[in-house]
């Protein structure tokens, strides 16, 4: 089975993919900075897990908090574009 694996070195947040015995780092939150470190997405499984890091870190940075409406609202902007 494959999750996402949230750790937490002091201030430091790392999202990682967790799947047939190998760990996949995507993304990192630090000081309200977001970096994506998976820089090259081989699979639509490693896209969606890209993407669901990044609605949770974001939704975890406190100096940009989104409500509800406001993830519909980017959900609204995407859908638009596929």
């Amino acid at each position: 089975m494959n999750t996402v694996k949230i750790l937490k070195d002091g201030n430091r947040i790392t999202y990682i993919l967790a799947r047939d015995g190998e760990s996949i780092p995507l993304v990192s939150v630090e000081d309200g900075e977001i970096k994506v470190l998976k820089e090259r997405i081989t699979s639509p499984e490693i896209a969606l897990s890209l993407a669901s890091a990044l609605k949770h870190a974001v939704s975890t940075m406190s100096n940009i908090p989104l409500t509800e409406e406001g993830w519909q609202e980017l959900e609204r902007f995407w859908g638009e574009r596929v």
